[in-house]
């Protein structure tokens, strides 16, 4: 699927939020902006590191099996974190610790940037999720090259990605972002193709939908946190928590290259109705086959008896949301 898996930064690619990952999982902090999300550059400087002295790594080592033209691979830096890349659409984005003076994110996921993504527009702090478990590793003494972009690993400490005059470094035990060239915006998707109006709409359509969709709710990874449906101007990703409250599920959309048409077309068909992003409760099926999972819902809360009649009514299946993976149906 072209970066619908994060793919939060490229392919599945973009957006911006996680604080951090420990193993593959992307930690996020909230908070409220503290600085300026115009566009900034800084003096590019040149690599730190000699290619002839780096193993070439073929990118089909990374590539998904499930979203053509997506590459994923962790990396470690020292400590106890273990980093995560994803790349496509001519863009990669990479877990890491943002500085101080980085502003907090404030568009769709609010608070501290986990990521940094770069593109030949520039880079872009922003954050990964929903992307699949990835056993594929950039190892020391490694790079990889992906049409334009380049990311090496020099040193047992040392991350390295660049593409023509822009580049990040992420260094040591605690992942800690530099970067060096141009510096987007938040809301600035200039290095993903299709971002061609000045609010970051695509004029695509799908079947079932002739919306144009928002394409700053597209995640680097690609994942999607907002649609807009023919009836709503803006519907975006739920975040219903995890205390065993019911939901009823009406369909599930199982993602293919174009993501929030397809999320769109079952809203559509499905009025009132919420969606929320894969894996959102373990009770909730993240992945069929490495295909993320997006649940299309009506929130019951904690009234078990109205679940169950709209059940008998519309059908679907009924859920608790739970800590657990336990796909428990309480009717």
């Amino acid at each position: 699927m072209a970066r619908a898996l994060v793919l939060c930064g490229a392919v599945l690619l973009t957006a911006g939020c996680a604080a951090g990952q420990t193993g593959e999982q992307a930690e996020q902090a909230a908070g409220s902006s503290t600085g300026s999300t115009e566009t900034t550059s800084v003096p590019a400087a040149s690599p730190t590191t000699a290619q002839n002295s780096l193993t070439s790594v073929d990118p089909g080592s990374f590539a998904s099996p499930h979203n053509p033209g997506v590459y994923a691979w962790n990396y470690s830096t020292g400590g106890s974190h273990v980093g995560l890349c994803v790349s496509g659409r001519d863009a990669v984005t990479c877990t890491g610790k943002a500085g101080p003076s980085i502003p907090d994110l404030i568009e769709h996921f609010p608070g501290r940037p986990g990521a940094i993504e770069l593109g030949a527009a520039g880079l872009r702090y922003s954050f990964v999720e929903g992307v699949p478990p990835v056993s594929a590793r950039l190892g020391n003494g490694q790079e990889v090259e992906i049409g334009e972009l380049r990311c090496a690993k020099p040193n047992a400490d040392t991350l390295e990605c660049r593409s023509a005059d822009n580049s990040f470094t992420i260094r040591g035990p605690g992942q800690a972002i530099t970067t060096s060239g141009t510096v987007l915006a938040e809301r600035d998707v200039a290095d993903h193709p299709g971002a061609d109006s000045a609010d970051g709409s695509s004029s695509a359509d799908s079947p079932g939908t002739s919306v144009p969709q928002p394409r700053e709710y597209l995640g680097a990874t690609g994942l999607v946190s907002g649609v807009r449906t023919s009836s709503r101007p803006l519907v975006t990703a739920s975040t219903p928590p995890c205390d065993g409250r019911g939901i009823l599920i009406l369909d599930s959309f199982v993602e293919n290259p174009r993501p929030q048409q397809g999320i769109a077309a079952i809203l559509d068909r499905h009025p009132g109705a919420e969606f929320a992003t894969p894996g959102q409760c373990p009770s909730l099926r993240g992945d069929v086959n490495g295909a993320r999972v997006y649940p299309i819902y009506i929130d019951h809360g904690h009234d078990t008896a109205a679940l169950c009649r709209d059940k008998t009514t519309r059908g679907g299946n009924a859920r608790l949301l739970t800590a657990s993976a336990e796909y428990t149906d309480p009717c």
